[in-house]
């Protein structure tokens, strides 16, 4: 390379029209790439490196959806380049991976939903349990993110028509734009654990809907990893500690809940701010999947015994 491969990966990100968040990831890929060249002491990459590296995450058992997007940033990068004159685009016609359509987090049961809120309301006694019981009432109920539970704020509370809902800012947005619907249980949930809260640190605005404390005692926001570590914790505390399960199957549970006790596809579609259909349909397919009677059909034909009367020939 006639260049620094580092400059240019610098000069590729303040360049992109991005936020600082999506930047940070496009930057940790492509430095997983220049690690890969290093340790291979690749001076040169052309088409037959992209093709290696794109083996070389494949054996590593990265998802591939993770292994899709390395290529998708190191497309973006190699283009800019030639745009630039500083390289060709050794990436051109080289294939992506196929991405499952499907979620790889399951939805828990309505039953299992039940006993997770059950243990939640048992340890309502102290703030942090009301806190929580409050985030898990929220989240099952509304489908939302872990992200944008952090995000949330008091004042983001109001009241639309007959209900309360909850204003949010979601996934690619730059505004509260939005709202989830809040149904009477979880508002007065969420009421008596913001009751518990000290109002005299209470500021005009962006006060946070939930925080954490600091060893030191201080109230911060809580954040999307603490919230995702409760919750998990939630589902450990009825058994269920697969990785299958984390906090974005509250998401899916919502979607799938709903989608069971009858609500139309293109009701959950706006429930869960889909921009594409094809995004929802998923729940729908998976739902249709758990309700067919075909494996039951098959096992009954081949294993169960014949009744009494009959004689096998």
């Amino acid at each position: 390379m006639k260049y620094d491969i580092n400059d240019k990966v610098n000069e590729y990100i303040s360049f992109l029209d991005l936020k600082e968040i999506s930047k940070e990831s496009y930057k940790k890929s492509l430095l997983s790439y220049i690690e890969y060249l290093n340790a291979y002491n690749i001076t040169n990459p052309n088409r037959n490196v992209i093709l290696a590296y794109k083996d070389y995450l494949v054996k590593r058992k990265l998802s591939s959806s993770s292994i899709q997007k390395s290529l998708v940033v190191l497309r973006g990068f190699y283009r800019y380049l030639k745009l630039n004159g500083i390289d060709e685009d050794i990436t051109y016609a080289v294939k992506g991976v196929k991405v499952a359509t499907t979620y790889k987090r399951q939805p828990l049961t309505e039953e299992d939903i039940r006993k997770v809120i059950y243990n939640a309301r048992k340890k309502i006694n102290t703030i942090k349990g009301k806190r929580n019981l409050a985030i898990l009432a929220l989240l099952f109920t509304t489908g939302l993110r872990a992200i944008e539970v952090e995000r949330a704020d008091i004042e983001d509370i109001d009241v639309v028509g007959n209900g309360y809902v909850l204003y949010i800012q979601g996934k690619g947005r730059d505004d509260k734009d939005n709202f989830v619907k809040l149904t009477e249980d979880v508002y007065e949930i969420i009421l008596r654990y913001l009751e518990t809260r000290d109002n005299n640190s209470f500021q005009e605005r962006n006060n946070p809907l939930f925080t954490t404390y600091l060893r030191n005692g201080t109230e911060i926001r809580m954040k999307t990893a603490v919230i995702r570590n409760m919750v998990k914790d939630a589902f450990r505390s009825i058994g269920l500690d697969s990785r299958a399960f984390s906090a974005h199957s509250t998401r899916h549970s919502f979607a799938t809940l709903s989608l069971i006790q009858g609500a139309s596809i293109l009701e959950v579609k706006e429930s869960l701010r889909h921009s594409s259909i094809t995004s929802t349909q998923i729940y729908s397919h998976l739902v249709e999947k758990m309700k067919s009677g075909t494996n039951e059909l098959v096992s009954n034909a081949i294993l169960k015994t014949k009744k009494e009367g009959r004689h096998e020939k």
